[in-house]
């Protein structure tokens, strides 16, 4: 299996998200820390809800390949890395976009 790409993730996502409505936003960045997966999934929750992480992960990795993808929550004002949005939610509201965060 070739590892995964951007449009394969957001592929995932696009498939995924409507069975998540406690996901507002879906966010994308890049990491190149040797050992760790080299997309993550950044799940900004809607209302206050809490996401779980980990059922979203063994999903996406069950459509993407096994260590393909990690997902994390958002980190809102602490995020330290650039974010690329892949998806709202219809209706939904989101933290605002830092100078740190771009819709893609």
């Amino acid at each position: 299996m070739r590892p995964p790409n951007i449009l394969d993730l957001v592929e995932a996502v696009s498939e995924l998200a409507p069975a998540h409505s406690e996901v507002a936003a879906w966010w994308y960045t890049r990491v190149a820390d040797p050992g760790s997966p080299a997309m993550v999934v950044v799940i900004e929750s809607s209302d206050g809800s809490e996401a779980d992480c980990a059922a979203i992960a063994g999903e996406l990795q069950r459509r993407l390949g096994p260590g393909a993808v990690a997902v994390r929550p958002h980190r809102a004002a602490d995020e330290a890395r650039t974010l690329y949005r892949l998806l709202t939610a219809p209706g939904r509201r989101t933290v605002t976009a830092g100078p740190r965060e771009e819709t893609a």
